[in-house]
């Protein structure tokens, strides 16, 4: 006699349905209620009723199958009414997943390839990755693993391209099943484990709970029975919590089986509660065909193996012989009836050769031989090494793809980056230009200043004064190319290009509007020593606005000016604050993973000064030196020593010493980030 086999898994693919028409993922009887209360106070037929029906319906699914197909009967006609076809495709999927419940495999590949029709036909990727894994669904369980892995990586491929972390989670588990059932173990966790990753990231239970169960699967198959357990049951108390019948149904089967070949009378006990589950939602569904076969497996090895159940049994499980013999064969009759009937080859190929050991042993040769011709038929055609080569090779090419398309989208980016290039050096350029024209006009000035007859006295005061000046022409340009730096101008344009690109006009409209309107305030700043504090004020904060959305508002910012302040009399020296707030963005907030990181710069005034606060709540100063690189660093010393030059300039030539800057790490006490502040004599605009 032929060694007994171990129980078999049943692996099942999860159909999913995600789309457009939103809808809550609580499920459960209180859930449906309070949608039908919502539909009786709002009797308008419209497409938010149409989408209640189909959220009664979906939920329904779960719990009762004839009150989800009603109310799915009234959402559709509803829906063919008002020419809904987003809804008219999503029907055609709920009515789909009923009939792959119910083993109608044919019947739902029908109506999945409907739904396919209208999502292409109205460009709705999201469901139309979910009807492309739904039909791979419908293969798989009736045994077709080639044409079940190319549906499933068809709707990954789409999954990815849209970004559905959902859809990606419900592929990657369906793909796994597609593995263990080829004995891929390695693959099969692999892809498991990155489904449990993602639908632990989107907080999705059902989800959770079906790649749990899968994990569990492939530790059952490597017979680790401790990790099963655990899994199992945590896949049962994640079913239980979202009320998924089918689920919580599928776990107990499986944590019966952990028993196997140590205790039969739990195992029984297991495998029973869940036929219960099982014949009162779906009785011809994979999981529960297989249960059924699973009972009548451990029936027959009482007799096969001449080893009756003892102990405490489960209510209804007689201890007679000749019943558990009778038992044995109704269930697994059952078993292959479902199989046949729904068009389930592995439960068929099993559970036939479990028949044919039992009938062997009782002495029906003619049915044994058979039940395993039949078995060895269907075994041959499942699991050929054609076929495992067949799934190497989509996966193969499938990796492929997905490197051919990253290296045209880089080949895309490249081609953008030389647009920018091209478009960044026209502007230079023009910057270029423009400074050549303002260091002409400043040596024909001192020129002019030269050739004056003055007093030997008053010609060193006004010679020094020029030296000056000239010191702080330098400054300021520093502090220009500082502002209008190529990455700066890079980064800009690049964002309006992508708002251009997306077809946002308003927006790019916008920011090449703040981005010419800080050109001009900069170059024209630049041409005088001081300036009116309201034009200063204003280039300062469009900076601090383009770099807040060239950094995709990484942080947020904050102005405030002492209100009692007339900026309008007050004169400021031109870019000297800048470097400060660049140097806050860079080295403090870019870096920083605080959950709002912010930059705030206060204008403050008493008597005889005012005073430039940059407060930022970045990484802080020690932090940040880990971060710098050498342009980095040399860039940031560039900065800060050209604003030490001003400060010593203007104080020589106030004669005093009332300007002054300081920067330092912030307290404990004020928490992380950096602190500086920059100390300004009062100036007034003469009248």
């Amino acid at each position: 006699m032929k060694a007994f086999k171990r129980s078999v898994i049943a692996l099942f693919l999860f159909p999913f349905l995600t789309n457009t028409i939103a809808y809550a993922q609580l499920r459960g009887l209180g859930y449906i209620d309070s949608i039908k209360k919502d539909l009786k106070k709002n009797p308008a037929v419209d497409t938010n009723r149409i989408k209640s029906y189909y959220r009664i319906a979906n939920d329904y699914t779960y719990i009762d199958v004839d009150s989800a197909l009603h109310y799915a009967d009234i959402g559709m006609a509803l829906a063919q009414k008002l020419n809904f076809k987003k809804a008219i495709a999503a029907f055609h999927s709920l009515y789909a997943d009923v009939a792959s419940d119910r083993g109608e495999y044919d019947k739902a590949i029908e109506l999945y390839n409907k739904a396919v029709s209208i999502d292409i036909e109205i460009g709705n990727k999201n469901n139309l990755a979910s009807a492309y894994n739904n039909i791979g669904t419908a293969n798989q369980r009736r045994g077709n693993f080639i044409e079940s892995l190319k549906y499933n990586f068809r709707a990954l491929k789409i999954a990815e391209e849209i970004k559905s972390y959902y859809l990606m989670g419900t592929l990657y588990n369906n793909i796994s099943k597609v593995f263990i059932a080829q004995a891929n173990y390695d693959k099969a966790l692999y892809y498991s484990s990155k489904a449990l990753k993602l639908h632990t990231q989107q907080h999705d239970k059902d989800g959770m709970a079906s790649a749990t169960n899968s994990i569990a699967d492939v530790f059952y198959l490597q017979k680790n029975r401790k990790k099963a357990n655990e899994y199992y049951r945590k896949a049962h108390e994640l079913y239980k919590a979202v009320n998924n019948t089918l689920g919580e149904a599928t776990a107990l089967s499986r944590l019966g089986l952990i028993y196997e070949g140590v205790d039969r009378e739990k195992k029984l006990s297991y495998l029973l509660e869940a036929q219960k589950m099982f014949d009162a939602f779906s009785p011809k569904h994979p999981s529960s065909i297989t249960n059924i076969g699973n009972i009548g497996d451990l029936y027959a090895e009482t007799i096969i193996t001449n080893k009756p159940l003892t102990g405490k049994l489960p209510p209804g499980v007689p201890s007679d012989k000749e019943k558990i013999s009778a038992l044995a064969k109704q269930y697994l009759n059952r078993a292959i009836s479902y199989a046949t009937e729904t068009d389930d080859t592995d439960d068929l190929s099993y559970f036939s050769e479990d028949l044919a050991l039992l009938q062997e042993k009782e002495g029906d040769f003619k049915g044994a031989l058979q039940n395993y011709r039949k078995a060895k038929g269907i075994n041959d055609s499942l699991y050929s090494q054609q076929s495992k080569n067949k799934l190497a090779m989509m996966e193969a090419q499938y990796q492929f793809q997905k490197k051919e398309d990253a290296y045209k989208q880089q080949q895309q980016i490249s081609a953008l980056k030389m647009r920018q290039i091209v478009l960044v050096s026209v502007l230079v350029f023009i910057v270029a230009v423009a400074v050549m024209i303002l260091l002409l006009n400043r040596a024909r000035i001192k020129q002019l200043r030269l050739k004056n007859e003055l007093q030997r006295k008053e010609a060193e005061e006004q010679a020094r004064e020029l030296l000056y000046r000239n010191k702080l022409s330098e400054s300021e340009l520093k502090a220009i190319r500082s502002q209008m730096n190529p990455h700066f101008i890079f980064n800009v344009l690049n964002s309006i290009e992508s708002y251009v690109l997306e077809n946002d006009s308003k927006t790019a409209s916008r920011l090449v509007q703040k981005f010419a309107t800080l050109s001009r305030l900069i170059l024209e700043n630049s041409t005088q020593s001081m300036v009116v504090a309201e034009r200063e004020w204003k280039a300062l904060k469009l900076y601090t606005e383009l770099e807040a959305i060239r950094f995709n508002h990484q942080f947020s910012y904050e102005f405030y000016a002492d209100p009692d302040l007339d900026m309008t009399k007050l004169m400021l020296p031109p870019m000297l604050v800048q470097p400060l707030i660049e140097n806050s963005i860079h080295h403090g907030l870019r870096n920083s993973t605080a959950e709002k990181p912010a930059v705030n710069v206060r204008l403050e005034q008493t008597d005889a000064v005012i005073y430039f606060t940059v407060d930022d709540t970045g990484i802080g100063m020690d932090e940040a030196e880990k971060f710098k690189t050498h342009s980095s660093v040399k860039s940031k010393s560039i900065g800060l020593n050209a604003i030490r030059e001003r400060i010593e300039i203007i104080n020589a030539m106030n004669n005093g010493n009332h300007a002054a800057f300081e920067v330092r790490p912030k307290t404990v006490d004020e928490g992380t980030g950096t602190v500086a502040v920059l100390t300004l004599p009062k100036v007034l605009k003469s009248t």
